[in-house]
C-alpha cells in the first residue's frame, strides 16, 4: 500500500500528519509501515531526531535505477526512536529535488511494487503539491492522496480552485483523494465537502504536545510528564485521532482484509493506550 500525504498551500502539518499515521498504523494484519520523505523542498525528520539522512532517499533513488525489490525500502531506511523505519530526504532542497526527480522517473516500478505489496505500507510525505511539483509521480502511484489543510478560507480556497483538475488527474491515475483538516475553523465537515467536492477523511486536532514529540522537541505544555503513567502521549488527542485515521485507511484500502474491518479501529486505539507515539516513532 502507498499513501501520499501533502498540501496545496502553506505548511499545515504534512510531516507531522505523515509521521502520526505511520506511527499509529494498526499493529496486526495490515502491513509494516515505512515513512518516506518525498518532499522536493527537503526533508525534516532526520534533523528533528539528530539522524543522518543516509542511507535514505538519495541512496534509494540511485539504487532504484537498477532494482525494484521492495526490500530495498527497509535497506535504505533508518529507525526513528522506537523503531519506525524512515527513508529520510536530505535537508537541502537541491539534493532533495534531484532525488525525488530520480525516484519519480526510474523508481516508478519500485513505487508500484510497494503499492501492491500485501505486507508493506509506504506513507509518503510529498510536501506542498504545486503544479510543477516533482512529487506528482509518487502521488499518481499511490492508492490514496490525503490533502492536509486547515479549515480556513485561504487554504480551502486553494483546494476549491484546483479540485476539478486534481480530481481528473488522480482519477486517471487511480488514486483516491481525501481531505484531512487540522485544528478548528469556521467551516464544518459537510460545508467543506460540498464546497470542495472532496470528502473530509479525518479531522485532526491542533495538538502542540503531540506535535512536539513527533518533531523531536520538548513538550511545550508539560502534558507528557502528566501522562507518563499512561504510556507517554498515547492519551493525547492527536495519537487517538491518528490511530482512528490509520485504521480507516487500512480497512478501506485493503478490501481483501475484510475480516479485520470490525477490529482495526479498536485495535489501533488499544495500541495507542498501551504505547506512546514516541515509542512508535
Amino acid at each position: 500500500m502507498l499513501i501520499a500525504i501533502g498540501s496545496l498551500k502553506a505548511s499545515p502539518g504534512v510531516t507531522t500528519t505523515a509521521q502520526a499515521v505511520a506511527a499509529m498504523w494498526p499493529a496486526v494484519g495490515f502491513g509494516q509501515p515505512v515513512l518516506l520523505e518525498a518532499d522536493p523542498a527537503g526533508g525534516d525528520v532526520a534533523a528533528r531526531f539528530g539522524l543522518s539522512p543516509a542511507p535514505g532517499l538519495v541512496s534509494l533513488s540511485a539504487a532504484a535505477r537498477r532494482e525494484h525489490d521492495v526490500d530495498m525500502l527497509t535497506e535504505h531506511s533508518l529507525a526513528l526512536p522506537g523503531g519506525l523505519p524512515v527513508i529520510a530526504a536530505p535537508p537541502a532542497e537541491e539534493a532533495a529535488r534531484a532525488a525525488v526527480r530520480l525516484l519519480g522517473r526510474d523508481g516508478l516500478p519500485l513505487l508500484h511494487a510497494a503499492a501492491v505489496h500485501p505486507e508493506l505500507v509506504l506513507v509518503a510525505d510529498v510536501g506542498r503539491l504545486q503544479a510543477d511539483s516533482l512529487a506528482w509521480p509518487v502521488v499518481e502511484a499511490a492508492d490514496a492522496l490525503l490533502l492536509v489543510a486547515r479549515p480556513v478560507l485561504p487554504e480551502l480556497s486553494r483546494v476549491i480552485s484546483t479540485a476539478e483538475q486534481l480530481g481528473e488527474r488522480l482519477a486517471a491515475a487511480g488514486t483516491r483523494v481525501g481531505l484531512v483538516t487540522i485544528g478548528d475553523g469556521p467551516f464544518g465537515v459537510e460545508e467543506i465537502t460540498e464546497a470542495t467536492g472532496i470528502a473530509v477523511t479525518a479531522q485532526l486536532p491542533d495538538d502542540a504536545a503531540a506535535a512536539a514529540m513527533l518533531a523531536g522537541r520538548p513538550d511545550p505544555r508539560g502534558a507528557l510528564s502528566r501522562l507518563a503513567g499512561r504510556g507517554g502521549i498515547a492519551g493525547l488527542p492527536l495519537a487517538r485521532a491518528a490511530a482512528a485515521l490509520a485504521a480507516q485507511l487500512a480497512t478501506e484500502l485493503r478490501p481483501d482484509d475484510v475480516d479485520h474491518v470490525g477490529t482495526a479501529g479498536d485495535a489501533a486505539l488499544d495500541d495507542a493506550d498501551s504505547e506512546s507515539i514516541g515509542a512508535s516513532v
